[in-house]
């Protein structure tokens, strides 16, 4: 049976009550026990799960591993550590093949901590389940099929992701590639990824799930261009797309003191953007009333620390001549962020340049700036697509 108190004492500042917890719920192979920590997770601070995964793999002995396996039937991402390392702790020859025995027979959640085995103990009768299952449908096996496969330097399923992408119509086909490959992690992954991001309609979900896997550090070896690409695109995603409470875990502010430190205009209109935007979050309640205190006070720093900045507009015109680029729509944004009338001549002097989507998304600029009337009717026989035209006529005065 289940303690009412679980997680009031699992979670107890006082140690000992902890430790004993976690010793019932080993002892007494508590699977409801297990799946109330797991279900509780997103209330429990970091640094108490990290007590309990740490206590749980010291109490645990080699005749509990009953225990682990049982708990193993319910996958829980924050907990992986405590199943993995318990698992690790008593690795040997007899529990290998037993886990070998789980890769072939077991649950899809026993086969998503026990492939992180292996991540471990590179044992090659694994690679057939790895590269099998890093087409399953259970998201959590599949992105530990490619943490594994990573360690062990195996490309089959990476590469086969790549021509997904590269060759696919799905879009939701490549999104489950771009997650396989931003697990699989290292620069080749992380330059393919920006390289190919772009044109996706999800290129925002495809951001924040590279920056799931792989932190700002690494970047380092990425062109500047790239990396302010990546957090252009980051802050396109807020709040809509990606939860104010990432803001942390992604290291804006970080991201924010890297690309200042670039001082080209491409850098200060990727920031000009941002600043506005979480000017308008710390302005307005509505963004921030359900946040919790470490994230605002997040917030207040990045807010802050733009206000520092001095970010000047002076080289927006040589931006513009960069058709149909990241450049060019980051200028073009900021045109229409901080309604800059003065650049219509500029703007509508480049339409002959553009493609038929950033012909739509300047003209729309355009009118916002009450300088539609500007917009050359010749510039429709630019445009093939009849929807985009019927856009931009409409715009047209």
């Amino acid at each position: 049976m289940s303690d009412k108190n679980f997680i009031k004492n699992i979670t107890s500042k006082d140690i000992e009550l902890s430790k004993n917890t976690i010793l019932n719920m080993i002892k007494s192979v508590s699977l409801d026990d297990f799946r109330e920590l797991c279900e509780k997770s997103d209330f429990i601070f970091p640094f108490l799960k990290e007590r309990i995964v740490k206590d749980f793999v010291k109490l645990i002995n080699k005749e509990d591993l009953k225990a682990v396996f049982e708990f193993s039937k319910i996958y829980c991402s924050d907990f992986e550590d405590l199943i993995v390392n318990s698992l690790l702790k008593f690795a040997s020859e007899d529990l290998t093949d037993e886990i070998l025995n789980i890769l072939e027979n077991g649950t899809q959640e026993q086969k998503a901590y026990c492939v992180l085995y292996f991540s471990h103990i590179q044992d090659t009768l694994s690679l057939e389940y790895l590269n099998k299952y890093s087409y399953s449908d259970f998201e959590p096996l599949k992105i530990n099929c490619a943490q594994t496969l990573s360690k062990f330097g195996d490309k089959t399923v990476y590469n086969e992701m790549k021509n997904i992408i590269l060759n696919s119509d799905d879009d939701f086909k490549k999104m489950s590639a771009f997650s396989y490959i931003s697990a699989y992690k290292g620069n080749d992954a992380i330059d393919f990824i920006v390289n190919n991001m772009s044109n996706s309609p999800l290129k925002v979900q495809i951001a924040s799930c590279m920056l799931d896997f792989n932190d700002l550090d690494s970047f380092k070896n990425l062109e500047q261009y790239k990396i302010i690409q990546i957090f252009s695109t980051l802050i396109e995603g807020y709040p809509e797309d990606i939860s104010l409470e990432t803001i942390g875990y992604y290291r804006i502010l970080d991201f924010v003191k890297l690309i200042n430190s670039y001082n080209t205009q491409f850098a200060k209109n990727s920031l000009i953007l941002a600043r506005e935007k979480f000017r308008e979050f710390c302005e307005n309640d509505i963004y921030t009333y359900d946040l919790d205190k470490n994230t605002k006070l997040y917030l207040s720093d990045i807010n802050n620390y733009f206000k520092s900045l001095k970010l000047d507009t002076k080289g927006l015109s040589e931006e513009l001549k960069e058709y149909n680029s990241d450049r060019y729509n980051l200028a073009l944004g900021v045109i229409k962020e901080l309604n800059l009338k003065e650049y219509s001549n500029i703007l509508v002097s480049g339409l002959h340049f553009l493609n038929e989507e950033n012909i739509a998304k300047t003209a729309v600029v355009l009118k916002e700036l009450q300088s539609n009337n500007l917009i050359p009717v010749e510039i429709l026989n630019n445009i093939q697509n009849e929807n985009i035209k019927a856009l931009v006529k409409s715009l047209i005065n």
